[in-house]
């Protein structure tokens, strides 16, 4: 039976540790957090009549049967030391319960330990007023990030989302993307999934609110013209970076949005919620992790396997920015080949 040990116990890592053991290897499971599950764990489906394809369902049932296989070791509050060894051979210590753990006998290692959401630029980028302390959610709840709002929509109610109802809100798109100051210039590819089913959601709460987007660019989420639904349901798309975000200092005042309009100059809007769309960033971790694995990194942080037989494989948002189902497929495509090539 092989062994083999796997760092990260979010999407990918339960997803590659469950595909692993259910196809007869004998896993080690690790996590810094305490508990398995990781970020998706606070994401709320989106289906309003329908379902959005937004991916989160594959996580159904996943924690528990990670939990319950006689063939899965679960350590959380757990994390790694060092590796050494060679491929088919490794020994791995770990720090955990106050002392230094070794695993034997370690045939692969699977690197899944996801991304960081970076939400510390954003005051220093847009000059967001009266937000010290953002730490996700301030202004009485009129100013938030994507990832806030994700634990919103997962504790939904079905007489609607917020204690006092919208009449506006806006999103602004690509915040910790495609931008050097923000940590990446590259496109994070999930915001515009999570925001714009998170709109539709709000939509059908809320019939009257007005919704709008600030973006730089659009990804598609679907097939089709995506968007021009959107535009039917009243959504409006401003193309622009804004440029300033004044929170109130009193509750029940709306949240102001200055922008660079690019027909009309500098504007202003006032929304009774914004919400900053945070993208993926690379684990601030990574550096030490591309050391104890002897991993590569590359321009944006993301890790990078350094051949085909090292023994060591990275999945998931470890090494990209993937949406879940793209996620979830890499982790059960990682398992798969390392199952193929132990046997």
């Amino acid at each position: 039976m092989a062994r083999v040990f796997v760092i990260g116990a979010g999407l990918t890592g339960c997803a590659a540790a469950y595909t692993l053991a259910s196809g007869g290897a004998s896993v080690i499971l690790i996590d810094k957090a305490d508990r398995i599950g990781g970020r998706v764990r606070t994401y709320g489906c989106k289906a309003v009549e329908k379902c959005q394809n937004c991916g989160v369902c594959l996580t159904a049932g996943l924690w528990d049967k990670v939990s319950n296989h006689p063939d899965i070791q679960i350590f959380t509050n757990t994390e790694i030391k060092e590796i050494r060894g060679e491929p088919g051979n490794f020994s791995v210590s770990v720090a955990y319960n106050n002392s230094v753990e070794q695993f034997d006998n370690i045939e692969a290692v699977v690197v899944s330990t996801g991304f960081d959401s970076q939400q510390d630029v954003f005051s220093a980028h847009l000059h967001i007023e009266n937000a010290d302390g953002f730490d996700g959610e301030t202004g009485a709840g009129s100013l938030m990030t994507g990832s806030k709002l994700e634990e919103i929509m997962l504790e939904r109610k079905s007489t609607g989302l917020f204690e006092n109802a919208p009449k506006s809100v806006a999103f602004i798109q690509c915040l910790g993307s495609r931008d050097k100051n923000e940590g990446g210039l590259y496109c994070s590819r999930v915001c515009c999934s999570y925001s714009t089913r998170a709109a539709k959601m709000i939509r059908s709460y809320y019939p009257e609110c007005k919704i709008v987007f600030f973006y730089m660019e659009l990804q598609n989420v679907e097939s089709g013209d995506y968007y021009a639904g959107l535009r039917e349901l009243g959504v409006e798309f401003i193309k622009c970076r804004p440029l300033k975000i004044a929170v109130p200092c009193l509750s029940g005042t709306p949240v102001t949005v200055e922008y660079d309009d690019p027909k009309d100059g500098i504007k202003s809007k006032a929304f009774d919620l914004v919400v900053l769309s945070d993208g993926i960033h690379a684990s601030a971790d990574n550096d030490r992790l591309a050391e104890v694995f002897m991993l590569g990194m590359d321009a944006d942080g993301f890790l990078q396997s350094t051949g085909t037989d090292t023994g060591i494989y990275v999945c998931g948002c470890a090494r990209t920015p993937m949406k879940i189902d793209e996620a979830y497929t890499d982790a059960i495509a990682v398992a798969s080949r390392i199952l193929r090539e132990q046997n």
